[in-house]
């Protein structure tokens, strides 16, 4: 009993060993986590060095990667034996010499590589299965009549939530037993005070934990702050609000471009796209082309309508033009910082990619034009490293040679056996990460 009112009675022990144990639970659960820029470090070096002999995760030419440190762990140097294989051996090193005799005597090369990055290789491939299972298709929603599965939280916010829950009932016993004693020798009871005035008594006896506190809520919100800054000015995506302005005429795309509807190809009214870098605008003499004939709409009746009338300056009373024109002033909704530049073309008539791959599904959700997608340079970036690029069978010129090269000479096919490490040659890997593509 002495020994726990002692700790009751002095709230920086409990104070501290709650804040000590609140943060390895979490660091431990950070821990877990993949490093993403370590990983993305060690895949370039991996594919740049490894990747023609060796794969992350199971034998090729040579072992597989993952697990190397713990195989090595007590029979000598992983780091040694990758930057020069050959000399470990003739140091007389046993492991050395049998991983060469187990994998057919095949020489590996010396790697220029220091002990750091050669670290940041083998955090790649011990976490190359853990990665790869994330990114693993979703599973089928259930079958009617069967139940959700259960919603699991995180085992370190549960224990946690459970020791706070102790710790607030612990002070609760502390004040009682603290009572009780300074009843015994005469004193009044401890004054209530509020959840502030209680904070303050408690920062006030315990400067050090309290200024500890204090740095971690700085930490924390400076954090908070920088993500809010790096987050201006950016519209679409999944955290952020869609830019949606209003228009002078309520065009609405679902109903011309819906597959339910009209289903009017993108490229009928914005024929730029696979012919330049800008999909245009389109003239409202391409909406006369319909317009001539219908002039009621199903939504808004004749209203929009007679607006793009006027713009053209047509009659439709008489059927004629009348000379007198009122340009319509569209809101610009996708914009781009001037330092960049971005080809329609390129990704319309070479990589063919669907206007809703980035403009979203403006065929059946789109009644007013928003923009969708960031536009930012990692979420072209993203897009970059995953798309896979058909260089075979190609009718594209510059396709056609990148794959002759790649089949042809004897550099290209060992480019080629490095860029299908994953199965697939990607943007990225046909100069996709290059600055000068974008920026000039």
């Amino acid at each position: 009993m002495s020994l726990v009112y002692r700790l009751l009675n002095r709230p920086s022990r409990l104070f501290g060993a709650a804040a000590i144990f609140t943060f390895l639970l979490i660091g431990t659960a950070a821990h877990a986590q993949v490093d993403e820029a370590e990983y993305g470090a060690g895949e370039k070096l991996f594919k740049a060095n490894c990747g023609s002999c060796h794969k992350p995760d199971k034998d090729m030419t040579g072992p597989a990667v993952a697990g190397a440190k713990e195989r090595w762990d007590g029979k000598g140097d992983v780091h040694a034996w990758i930057k020069d294989s050959q000399g470990y051996i003739k140091s007389g090193n046993a492991h050395a010499k049998q991983l060469f005799e187990d994998h057919n005597k095949i020489v590996m090369p010396p790697q220029p590589l220091t002990d750091a990055e050669i670290d940041q290789v083998l955090y790649y491939a011990d976490n190359f299965a853990t990665v790869n299972a994330k990114k693993a298709p979703a599973k089928e929603a259930p079958a009617a009549g069967t139940a959700e599965p259960a919603v699991t939280w995180p085992w370190w916010l549960v224990i946690g939530a459970l020791f706070w829950i102790v710790l607030f009932s612990l002070g609760g016993v502390r004040k009682q037993l603290a009572n009780a004693v300074r009843e015994k020798q005469g004193l009044p009871p401890e004054k209530d005070l509020n959840t502030w005035g209680r904070i303050r008594r408690w920062a006030s006896r315990n400067k050090g934990w309290a200024s500890v506190v204090v740095l971690l809520f700085v930490v924390w919100m400076t954090v908070l702050l920088w993500n809010w800054m790096f987050n201006i000015g950016v519209y679409g995506g999944e955290k952020n609000a869609h830019y949606k302005p209003s228009q002078p005429i309520a065009f609405d795309h679902s109903l011309h471009a819906g597959k339910d509807n009209l289903a009017i190809n993108c490229q009928y009214c914005h024929s730029g796209a696979s012919k330049s870098r800008h999909a245009g605008i389109p003239s409202a003499n391409v909406c006369m082309n319909c317009h001539q004939a219908i002039s009621e709409g199903p939504k808004t009746g004749t209203e929009e309508i007679a607006k793009i009338y006027a713009a053209v300056g047509w009659d439709p009373g008489t059927m004629k033009y009348s000379g007198e024109q009122k340009p319509i002033k569209w809101n610009k909704v996708h914009n781009l910082p001037d330092h960049v530049y971005f080809n329609h073309s390129q990704h319309v008539a070479v990589a063919k990619l669907e206007c809703q791959q980035c403009h979203g599904p403006v065929d059946t959700e789109m009644d007013q034009v928003q923009q969708w997608s960031p536009l930012t340079m990692r979420w072209c970036l993203d897009c970059h490293n995953t798309t896979e690029v058909k260089v075979a069978g190609s009718d594209n010129g510059y396709y056609q040679e990148v794959h002759r090269r790649l089949t042809e000479t004897p550099m290209g096919r060992r480019e080629l056996k490095k860029y299908l490490e994953d199965e697939k040659i990607t943007v990225r890997e046909l100069g996709g990460f290059e600055c000068a593509k974008c920026h000039y």
